[in-house]
């Protein structure tokens, strides 16, 4: 999906998994008062923190054209981490400790927003995920209270907790989007459109479904299931790599043998499909990337001719004393036409006979 479209679907899913829990939680005990005030409130922040970071992994498989989330040893660490925040949060808030709700709601959204750097392995999803969290529950904290005074506590609590998971799913999408440094867009082939952020040191396009970004169907059957991969370099540069695969890897329409740096919107093709690199420092890597990349040259392009040569000029006339000949100038007019004399050919006329004597 689109970065944009990566930014509303954290919001709906969001604000959805956070109501969820508010309908489990009224069903359960919260309508009933069954569990003492302290234990509900850390409770219902467990289950908060835990769904939204589970449905927030579920959006960052659909970036990659997967509609399932992607299971695994780290995304329970991730939803303990979020299920943590809750906790704590929660307790926060309580009369245990009576914080204001803005500050509790910071913490749940800390949880939050880290664990899908943690269940990712990534510094930079770590960082993005903490800022775009804690600044989500901080503003749904803030404008819950004014909303919440005109509602009955039935209503209140569902408007609490939806605003909670749009306001936190939304802002850590939109954290993401901002502080990119770059991404890659499909512009040919399967899930044209689609982008995807380079939060990780390596990147790895293929045919494979275990990755972040995989070409499937007819447009990837000739594609490796690790096809390439892009390693960003210590200096910030992003470099791409061939893995040895059948068919190869092109950059600007020339086939790479070894490493190459890449420069902001240069365009990989790997069999039918072509992604487009974007980098945010543009000036600065493609002064650098420059002398390390193929030419960007297409094959297929056809040659600008040679200007034709240029015509020498006559050389100039010799310097005189007197004026020179202008248009006008008699030396410069045509000779006098000359007639001819008349024909011999042609009869005379005799001349007179003299007057008598």
């Amino acid at each position: 999906m689109s970065l944009n479209r990566f930014i509303y679907y954290n919001a709906v899913i969001g604000g959805w998994a956070a109501f969820l829990v508010w309908l489990l939680a009224e069903l359960l005990f919260l309508r009933s008062r069954s569990l003492g005030g302290v234990a509900e409130a850390a409770l219902t922040g467990t289950l908060v923190g835990l769904a939204i970071a589970v449905g927030l992994n579920f959006v960052a498989g659909m970036t990659g054209g997967r509609w399932t989330p992607r299971l695994s040893s780290e995304l329970a660490v991730g939803a303990l981490l979020a299920a943590a925040g809750g906790l704590v949060g929660a307790l926060l808030y309580s009369d245990l400790v009576g914080l204001p709700r803005s500050l509790s709601w910071t913490v749940l959204g800390l949880g939050i927003g880290g664990a899908e750097g943690v269940s990712a392995k990534s510094a930079v999803k770590l960082r993005n995920g903490l800022i775009g969290g804690a600044a989500g529950g901080f503003l749904a904290g803030l404008v819950f209270d004014p909303i919440a005074r005109s509602g009955s506590d039935l209503s209140s609590r569902a408007v609490a907790f939806v605003i909670l998971g749009v306001s936190i799913g939304a802002l850590i999408g939109l954290t993401h989007v901002v502080l990119k440094e770059a991404w890659l867009t499909v512009v040919d082939g399967f899930g044209a459109g689609r982008q995807l952020i380079l939060s990780q040191s390596v990147t790895v396009l293929g045919r494979g479904d275990h990755l972040a970004l995989p070409f499937l169907g007819y447009p990837g059957r000739d594609l490796e299931s690790e096809h390439l991969r892009i390693t960003r370099q210590p200096d910030g540069r992003y470099v791409v790599e061939d893995t040895g695969s059948r068919i190869g890897t092109s950059v600007n329409g020339r086939q790479i043998r070894g490493p190459v740096a890449l420069g902001d919107g240069d365009l990989i093709k790997l069999g039918s499909n072509i992604v487009r690199f974007e980098h945010r420092q543009r000036a600065a890597v493609r002064g650098e990337a420059s002398a390390a990349r193929p030419s960007t040259g297409n094959a297929g392009s056809i040659a600008k001719p040679p200007p034709p040569p240029a015509t020498p000029e006559p050389p100039p006339l010799p310097a005189s004393s007197g004026p020179q000949p202008g248009p006008t100038d008699p030396q410069r007019r045509p000779p006098p036409e000359v007639k001819s004399p008349p024909s011999d050919s042609a009869p005379r006329i005799p001349p007179p006979p003299p007057p008598p004597g």
